[in-house]
């Protein structure tokens, strides 16, 4: 994770010692746009003097964990060269410290906190000392962490990373929340805002680098947050689109998780869809160990390993020329991960640590389920290697530099059950094959490498973040055997497809990604009591490189008007870009007319033979050249109230607009209004990407969190909002390729209302509770023919007159719970081992939760789901830690 600023004053006092890091963000040395290393010279430039402390006064600074929160309550001593302590002092509600009336000479600062790393800093105190910024990284003396985010992170200040509408887990509140199969990810998803994400998909940054994924298994995961720090230049995307978590280190002592989950559908509900219950059954194994490597405590080790094995079964709900098909259909996966770090701390306060970790998923007729029969899934294959290296640097108190990257190699291979041409009825059945045979491999490289340099009122921080330079491989073998599209179950019958879809040629291809990025972020306390900050990042891809000069600008500010800085006032506004990932790189590679060859017939004779395409001309793939990157221009301005020693309510404005954004349209489609012929005879489909999306969205977040009382510990959050675009991404057609304006409407993602609860109680020491609640109002549905009117091959028409997405989408409501009882195991030992059993119960109303509404018009289910959520299901949970 990332260090930034910390600074305040508080009252003297005294303290005792432990370990720590200082950690920041790190940066990457590799290819570089000029424009980017010019940037970059010029801000180094002023700081090559770095001024040293001599003979002091006063002595102050704040103490941070790794994410920029204050923590309260470390203990700081100030001690002579003889090992005496001097002064001592608890960090207040910033983290904040000050020593006064020292005399002049040479001390040792120690610092500690449980569930931190200790650090010792010798400084020598002269008449003018700037303030100290330390940042404590995490580790693990204790399974039970004596640090809980509510005593951190739900205090109100100045600054930057203190927001208090972020979202927030530590070790202790993972272990109570009710965790579906320890999937913190997606219980953390809840908080995210769909309209924000970028077309690559959600952001997750782990200990400061994006990342595929956390590299550890759950055990070792230490905290998770969303929306921290949402305009930080450090970053690419704001902060309800990214995910960021900390793992655990290695520790001195021996310490260890094991983990047993165990769930059968014998003790569950049924599916809503499936007239018989279906037999399911899962058993999750999971660990991780830490401690020494050898007999020096300098060198500690994390080890961390799953076995997930899922005998699950979607249900179908379809209909054919013969009825209604009803059935469940197994649907297995199996998955294991496996990972290994060393850490090893140097003797000038320098730490590298460098880890490999290996994964391994299967799973079985995938995306069957809903109108999709068994005959059309397909089989996956997925094994990652992956290797993480980070090389902390500290050249002094105020100047340090982070490296951090990784190497790793994927390779996904999707089979197709059978390779018969796949039938689409609209609305009705998907049969046949799934024509979904691919193959995606890469090997890529992430990183960042991050200088960090305090100075008075200054933390300056600048770096070059690498997201991804990767070699891809996207060999594409679907529809070989073509697919047919039928606009309903009487076209079907009469065998009157609407369109006929087939590609052939080389389908084997491999390329070259890079996005770089630059960054510079200086926050700044003007006051005590006024904070801001000001930032700028520089961002590049190859293959869409439309201007030499995207520059992000950020901006954000904190201010406490009152006395007591009860009460801040908060706001910001930066500039986003997006970047594409591979899919839209390589559909430009393969459909470039010589390639891969793609062919859309309109309605052919069926069923289709192959001498039949030789008149038929070839459909391409281009990118419009006055395209832009697109960008999001999000802007907010909220207040934040601190209601007890442990408990914050903030409410925040949020809007923002997506510029330039990405969407496809058929530049060849025939034109209205008789839709006959293409202009171009000689090309068939020309879909070209272009950024010509707009997206208006506004919210209103009210957020609570804290530990109002011993029987609640969480988090509330309640959004308001509103959005509108005209696309839905990079591979999104408009109704009408003339007129892509009139699809302005509500967004795919609009939800009016969203209401989350994530927390849990003590309520007596037999047991603790946890509970998640969701309640969400419908997405909107958008309302087709199920044919293709306008003869662009595209079967997304919707009636005439009718707006997209006119048609509301169910609702969520959701309620999970968990019981946990902890066994001391030992009780005369110090750090006594412990077993916990918990029974966790998801969907607990067992409410009907429909997720897929079918909006064909010429459907047997128009208006109606043929899918929902899991029901009601119990989950047995065994962990025993030491």
């Amino acid at each position: 994770m990332l260090a930034e600023r910390l600074g305040a004053h508080s009252p003297s006092g005294n303290l005792k010692s432990h370990k720590c890091r200082i950690v920041v963000r790190d940066f990457l040395h590799g290819a570089m746009h000029p424009r980017l290393l010019i940037l970059l010279l010029a801000t180094m430039g002023a700081f090559l003097q770095t001024p040293s402390l001599a003979g002091a006064s006063a002595i102050t600074g704040t103490v941070s964990d790794p994410s920029d929160a204050a923590i309260v309550g470390a203990s700081v001593t100030v001690t002579g060269t003889d090992g005496m302590a001097i002064a001592h002092i608890l960090t207040d509600g910033r983290g904040a410290f000050r020593f006064d009336n020292l005399m002049p000479g040479e001390y040792q600062l120690d610092i500690q906190k449980d569930g931190f790393r200790q650090i010792r800093i010798p400084l020598k105190a002269a008449a003018k000392n700037p303030p100290l910024r330390v940042v404590l990284s995490i580790s693990v003396p204790n399974q039970e962490v004596a640090v809980h985010a509510d005593e951190v992170a739900s205090q109100v200040g100045t600054e930057m990373a203190q927001n208090q509408n972020a979202n927030t887990l530590d070790r202790a509140a993972l272990d109570r929340v009710p965790v579906f199969d320890q999937d913190y990810v997606t219980t953390l998803s809840r908080f995210l805002d769909d309209s924000a994400i970028g077309t690559n998909g959600v952001t997750l940054v782990v200990n400061g680098v994006e990342a595929n994924g956390p590299g550890v298994s759950a055990s070792a995961v230490k905290e998770v947050r969303i929306n921290q720090n949402p305009y930080s230049a450090l970053f690419s995307r704001p902060g309800r689109a990214r995910l960021e978590i900390t793992t655990k280190e290695g520790t001195p002592n021996f310490h260890g998780s094991l983990n047993f989950m165990f769930r059968d559908s014998v003790f569950d509900a049924r599916n809503a869809f499936a007239e018989v219950k279906p037999p399911e059954q899962r058993r999750y194994y999971e660990g991780s160990l830490t401690g020494p490597l050898g007999h020096s405590k300098k060198t500690t080790f994390l080890l961390s390993l799953d076995q997930d094995e899922d005998d699950r079964q979607s249900t179908v709900q379809a209909e054919d020329l013969n009825g209604v098909i009803n059935e469940n259909v197994p649907n297995p996966m199996h998955h294991f991960f496996g990972s290994g770090r060393v850490f090893h701390d140097l003797t000038n306060g320098d730490q590298f640590w460098i880890g490999y970790s290996y994964e391994r998923e299967t799973i079985k007729n995938q995306n069957v389920g809903g109108t999709v029969l068994p005959e059309a899934g397909t089989d996956t294959q997925t094994q990652e290697h992956e290797i993480n290296v980070s090389y902390l640097h500290l050249f002094s108190p105020r100047w340090l530099n982070q490296l951090r990257f990784l190497v790793g190699h994927y390779d996904t291979p999707t089979t197709s059950l059978n390779a018969n041409p796949q039938i689409i009825v609209s609305g009705a059945f998907t049969g046949g094959g799934a024509q979904a045979d691919t193959r995606r491999t890469e090997y890529h490289f992430d990183g960042t490498d991050f200088v960090s340099h305090a100075s008075g009122k200054h933390d300056l921080k600048f770096g070059i973040d690498v997201p991804d330079i990767s070699r891809r491989g996207m060999d594409d073998f679907t529809n070989t055997a073509g697919t047919y599209t039928f606009s309903s179950l009487t076209a079907y019958a009469a065998g009157q497809p609407s369109t006929y879809l087939v590609q052939r040629g080389q389908g084997h291809l491999v390329f070259l990604e890079k996005v770089l990025s630059g960054f510079i972020e200086d926050n700044i306390r003007l006051r005590p009591n006024l904070s801001v900050s000001l930032g700028v990042r520089y961002y590049w891809q190859n293959y869409f490189h439309d201007d030499p000069n995207n520059l992000a600008p950020r901006f954000g500010f904190a201010f406490a008007p009152g006395t007591h800085g009860k009460t801040v006032i908060r706001g910001g506004a930066g500039t986003f870009y997006d970047r594409t990932g591979p899919r839209p790189i390589a559909d430009l590679l393969h459909f470039n007319g010589e390639n891969l060859l793609r062919f859309i017939v309109d309605n052919p004779t069926y069923p289709v033979t192959p001498g039949s395409l030789t008149e038929i001309p070839t459909s391409v793939v281009v990118l419009d050249p006055n395209a832009h990157i697109p960008r999001t221009i999000q802007y907010s301005m909220g207040v934040e109230r601190q209601l007890g020693p442990k408990s914050t309510l903030s409410a925040t404005y949020v809007g923002s607009r997506g510029i330039d954004l990405f969407r496809s349209i058929d530049a060849n489609a025939p034109p209205p209004p008789s839709y006959a012929a293409r202009p171009n005879p000689n090309v068939g489909q020309e879909r070209t990407i272009h950024s010509q999306g707009y997206q208006k969205s506004n919210a209103l977040e009210l957020t609570f969190r804290g530990r109002p009382s011993k029987y609640f510990n969480g988090q509330v959050q309640y959004t308001l909002n509103k959005t509108y675009n005209n696309t839905s991404g990079v591979t999104y057609f408009p109704g009408n390729s003339y007129d892509p304006g009139a699809d302005w409407a509500r967004a795919d993602t609009d939800r009016r209302h969203k209401f989350d609860l994530l927390g849990s109680a003590q309520p007596t020491k037999l047991f603790s509770v946890g509970v998640a609640l969701s309640l969400y109002s419908g997405k909107p549905v958008n309302v087709t023919t199920g044919a293709d009117n306008n003869g662009d091959g595209i079967t997304n028409d919707r009636p005439a007159g009718s707006p997209r997405n006119t048609l509301h989408g169910p609702g969520f409501i959701n309620l999970d719970l968990n019981v946990a009882h902890d066994f001391v195991l030992f009780k005369s030992r110090k750090e006594a081992p412990k077993l916990s059993v918990s029974l966790s119960s998801f969907n607990v109303l067992n409410h009907r939760n429909d997720l897929t509404y079918v909006g064909v018009i010429t459907s047997p289910f128009f208006g109606s789901a043929v899918q929902a959520i899991p029901p009601r299901r119990i989950q047995l949970g065994l962990q025993y830690t030491f």
